[in-house]
């Protein structure tokens, strides 16, 4: 005789915003839970007409009653896993796929059982309830998204006619801790069907699993989930400082997600480390335009600041260059503001533009610096270098002002 356990407890993965539907499904759980266990008189609803009972309520029950629990370990057990899992895998499906996989999965775990406990092991009586087959669901799309991830499980072996106990931490491949408690969903539900009367309900697991896996692969997650190792694997090189080696993994990321704005910045990082001084100033360019392309205004920012500590006189292509130095000043980023309007300045001062990026420069020198000098300056060079601008007269007048104001 022995007992394994094992939950896990972390991840080698972030998760990039709130959980917010994994967090209502688990207070609805326990609400619901609590309120039928002690407060069932007072309710106006009886919690037990939402049990799903095969051939007796309706298919809409079979979904309702995977907000039901049984016990308090049976409450526990499935938010443990539905608050670990269920964050990672909100995080890549969106709140939205992710609340229509929790309701769908449950309600096909539990009609599936339902038609197997009916049909095959002949307990049409017996009643469903609980959210395994939704965490379930939640087990599937993980194994097929985070297919390269590692989990750190914690685990209890006890064997008492051996007198061995044992416990601990381990890494364990996601897929290996997944595929392992498949195995034993698989193995108990055998044992069921052999005879042996167990009051779980293992098909709503095989099923809600087989759901969530066959989402996942539909939905491409596979493939986002090999990007996502690459990405890691490129981290995890440039920490060992592998500057070649997480060049490679990079560029075969991007191969695959052009779009990512934050791998051409890595891969410039890469590049600079490693001594590769004109391909990083290309992948900064590449990331500021990839940011700006897909309005992600703050990570274009981070990036041209970046890039501007490397290269002093980084400048993007005319457009995207004076969009970005405006963005950057109603922003209320002055110092990044100045650089990029004097680089425009002066890596396009026959753009038309090219007297409005002065103006701006005087005006920041002023506003925000308070230094008159600096900013008269900025007007007489306007005026000097494009008489003909619209912008002349504003100029002149602007330095009559300041004039008495440098001079002081």
């Amino acid at each position: 005789m022995y007992f394994f356990y094992y939950i896990p407890v972390g991840m080698d993965t972030e998760v990039r915003r709130p959980p917010s539907m994994t967090i209502f499904f688990s207070i609805l759980c326990s609400v619901i839970f609590f309120s039928n266990k002690y407060l069932s008189e007072s309710m106006p609803l009886n919690f037990m007409n939402l049990v799903y009972v095969p051939g007796q309520s309706g298919l809409l029950t079979a979904m309702t009653s995977a907000f039901l629990h049984l016990g308090h370990m049976h409450l526990i057990g499935n938010l443990i896993y539905l608050a670990f899992v269920g964050r990672y895998v909100e995080d890549r499906l969106g709140p939205v796929l992710f609340a229509v996989l929790f309701i769908s999965s449950a309600w096909i775990g539990n009609v599936l059982q339902g038609v197997y406990n009916a049909h095959v092991l002949h307990r049409q009586v017996a009643g469903i309830i609980g959210a395994s087959g939704a965490v379930s669901a939640l087990l599937g799309v993980f194994a097929v998204r985070f297919c390269a991830a590692k989990l750190k499980v914690a685990y209890w072996v006890f064997m008492p006619l051996q007198a061995y106990t044992k416990a601990g931490t381990v890494d364990v491949p996601a897929v290996l801790a997944v595929g392992l408690w498949f195995v034993i969903q698989a193995a108990r539900g055998l044992v069921q069907y052999g005879g042996g009367w167990e009051n779980v309900a293992y098909v709503t697991h095989i099923a809600g699993f087989a759901w969530g896996f066959a989402v996942a692969l539909a939905a491409g997650e596979f493939g986002k989930g090999r990007m996502e190792a690459l990405w890691k694997k490129s981290r995890k090189m440039m920490e060992r400082a592998d500057y070649f080696g997480a060049q490679e993994a990079l560029l075969k990321y991007i191969e695959k997600t052009p779009a990512d704005g934050l791998a051409y910045a890595s891969l410039a990082r890469a590049q600079l480390l490693a001594g590769e001084k004109a391909r990083a100033r290309a992948n900064y360019q590449r990331a500021c335009e990839t940011h700006l392309a897909g309005r992600q205004r703050g990570e274009a920012e981070n990036a041209y600041r970046e890039a501007l500590r490397a290269f002093a006189d980084f400048t993007l292509g005319p457009a995207q260059q004076i969009d970005l130095a405006f963005g950057l000043e109603r922003s209320l980023k002055p110092d990044l503001a100045l650089a990029a309007y004097g680089n425009f300045e002066r890596c396009y001062p026959g753009h038309p533009e090219a007297p409005f990026s002065l103006l701006r420069t005087a005006n920041l020198h002023w506003s925000t610096y308070s230094d008159a000098a600096q900013a008269a300056r900025c007007y007489e060079r306007l005026i000097d270098r494009y008489p003909e601008d619209s912008w002349v007269d504003f100029a002149r007048e602007q330095v009559r002002v300041l004039d008495p104001l440098r001079s002081s």
